[in-house]
């Protein structure tokens, strides 16, 4: 076998950043969280950690960064949104895995790097929202999940 040239595909380019975020609604609103120093609000979540699995991660992110315990029962996937990432070169793409539960033990409280948590509608405005934030938003609005 000899090695011949290959070539790269411009979307090789991309960089992708691979995480998972918990969709939680309650009384037809989405938790959303703004980490200390930042302006826009997210899907609360993270990135996995070596050997962990999707809810291992989850569950540690959102106990880390909500003070509460996801009854892992209860997680059930989403769905997964892809867009360029906030505040990252051209062509830095976040996948975000989006898992919900019904569950969880605890109430819920910013920390770590969280600052503030905030419970939004459909109207809540675009700019204080990641482009993945404004896509999930979008989705649970046309699912009839949010006001």
């Amino acid at each position: 076998n000899s090695a011949s040239p290959t070539t790269t595909p411009a979307s090789s380019s991309m960089t992708y950043i691979d995480k998972l975020a918990l969709v939680l609604v309650r009384d037809r609103e989405q938790l959303v969280a703004r980490s200390k120093g930042k302006t826009a609000f997210f899907t609360p979540g993270g990135k996995r950690e070596v050997g962990e699995s999707d809810e291992e991660a989850l569950f540690r992110e959102c106990r880390e960064e909500l003070t509460i315990k996801l009854d892992t029962s209860t997680i059930t996937p989403y769905g997964v949104f892809e867009a360029q990432a906030f505040g990252k070169p051209e062509g830095t793409m976040v996948r975000m895995t989006c898992y919900s539960a019904d569950s969880y033990q605890g109430t819920l409280t910013p920390n770590e790097e969280i600052e503030e948590l905030r419970w939004i509608t459909s109207t809540c405005p675009h700019e204080d929202l990641t482009v993945t934030g404004i896509m999930i938003l979008q989705d649970l609005k046309a699912k009839n999940l949010i006001d």
